[in-house]
């Protein structure tokens, strides 16, 4: 049986339109769509603690390492500082921050640690030094 070429043509665009359909797709592609937005949002955003600075807080402290000042400070979850702590070093002209958001694991031991502002080796010593004081039994 031979075909139309009318008929070719006819089922060409339904076949390319089904390869479109199932091309590949890109996170940048969907993060900003739903059903992605709200949980790509809900992924990036910290607790009201952290995001709005209303936790329990220690005084700073000024250090000087290597000649370079630096202001560092602790804050916790309230109700909750053994489990959710954030630990902040700010350059000494306070135009950059770093941080280091330490949450307790499912398991109750170990802190899950997120290092924030891309910190280099030297505010890393910082912000673990200071999470090694705050939590001297870890």
């Amino acid at each position: 049986m031979r075909k139309s070429p009318f008929v070719l043509l006819a089922v060409l665009p339904l076949s390319l339109m089904a390869s479109v359909a199932s091309a590949a797709q890109y996170l940048f592609e969907i993060a900003d769509k739903a059903p992605y937005k709200q949980a790509y949002a809900e992924m990036l955003a910290f607790p009201s603690w952290v995001s709005e600075a209303k936790g329990t807080a220690a005084p700073i402290e000024n250090v000087s390492v290597d000649g370079k000042s630096f202001t560092v400070g602790t804050m916790c979850k309230p109700h909750d500082c053994l489990d959710n702590q954030l630990f902040v070093v700010f350059s000494a002209d306070g135009e950059k921050s770093w941080g280091l958001l330490a949450t307790r694991a499912e398991d109750g031991k170990a802190f899950n640690k997120q290092f924030l502002g891309n910190p280099d080796n030297v505010v890393t010593t910082l912000l673990n030094k200071s999470f090694a004081k705050g939590n001297p039994e870890d």
